[in-house]
């Protein structure tokens, strides 16, 4: 027998043997035994999935690659305390590369980039000890639960890890966690983050404003964050500017610019962007923080006045 099958014979068998660990103490450390297993199960999966990728072996590299989604699922019962339902491990983040690779690639230096796969255990007894993940699986545990492992490496050397909760209704809520690959430590620099959607209103927003994510979980519903009247209306007139990029863009489609159209679309794509991310500033309770003052000023500088509706929803404030 190949050696890859017999690698493959092994993980079958570890992904489907009973759990070494039951999780019963969020704060408690489990056995080193299981962590060191776990850490080795997923060096070699990661090192099985990439070998198939270099091979161009499709069948056994997706193969390889659900091995691991239930490795993951398995680490996250007895890591997090979490039943996830799904993996997602997108293309172009897994299988994931070496430390050396992503240092090279994008000029790093070598010492700021560190592998972590075999650190995936500790993240996730790390990101479970937050406030922002006590408070979303308090609320969305017993809903579907996705994972989503990111490698942003090229960012601060960053992992990401999502958690999507969603209903049978078309609606879903979501937060993330980033740590340090080499430090093993949360670099969000904000506590709170909640994205909630509504595909069958379109409804959408996020943010990490603390007070408005902790009335969101206490408000009956399943994800939606309800805002003064005055934030609203901003809310309501950013889905209007929205619309107006919406409609550019379907006009551009199929369409040939000359010089001098091609620059009066992208000008006016730019400065109906500008506009939606200054509403964005202040539907998130910052119109008076300085970054915010500028950004008009700066829009101001470039474009002119603000509309005409958005200077009278600040009238209103």
């Amino acid at each position: 027998m190949k050696t890859e099958h017999k690698i493959i014979l092994v993980m079958i068998f570890l992904t489907s043997s009973t759990l070494v660990l039951i999780y019963q103490n969020p704060d408690g450390v489990p056995k080193s035994i299981s962590f060191e297993k776990h850490s080795d199960d997923l060096v070699a999966m990661n090192q099985l999935s990439k070998k198939y990728q270099l091979t161009d072996d499709e069948q056994k590299f997706e193969n390889s690659k659900r091995l691991m989604q239930e490795k993951l699922k398995e680490i996250s019962l007895d890591y997090m305390g979490l039943k996830i339902t799904h993996v997602e491990l997108l293309e172009g983040y897994y299988p994931f590369q070496n430390s050396t690779h992503w240092a090279e690639r994008f000029d790093l230096e070598p010492s700021s980039v560190c592998d972590f796969e075999r650190k995936i255990p500790l993240h996730m007894q790390k990101l479970m000890q937050t406030e922002n993940f006590k408070i979303f699986t308090k609320k969305y545990a017993s809903h579907d639960l996705e994972l989503s492992i990111q490698d942003e490496r090229s960012q601060q050397s960053n992992i990401h890890y999502g958690l999507f909760a969603t209903n049978n209704k078309n609606q879903s809520a979501s937060t993330y966690f980033h740590l340090s690959s080499c430090t093993d430590e949360i670099t969000d620099k904000e506590p709170l983050y909640l994205h909630c959607f509504d595909g069958s209103t379109g409804y959408r927003y996020n943010t990490h404003t603390y007070d408005d994510i902790i009335s969101s979980y206490s408000n009956g519903e399943f994800c939606n964050i309800i805002l003064d009247p005055w934030r609203q209306s901003l809310y309501d007139y950013s889905q209007t500017l929205r619309e107006k990029l919406r409609q550019l863009e379907q006009e551009s489609m199929g369409n040939t610019f000359d010089q001098e159209s091609h620059w009066k679309f992208f000008s006016e794509m730019n400065k109906q962007g500008e506009l939606r991310n200054i509403v964005g500033a202040m539907i998130h309770g910052k119109f008076d923080e300085q970054r915010t003052q500028d950004m008009i000023k700066q829009y101001e500088k470039q474009y002119g006045s603000l509309s005409d509706e958005l200077l009278e929803l600040i009238e209103k404030r």
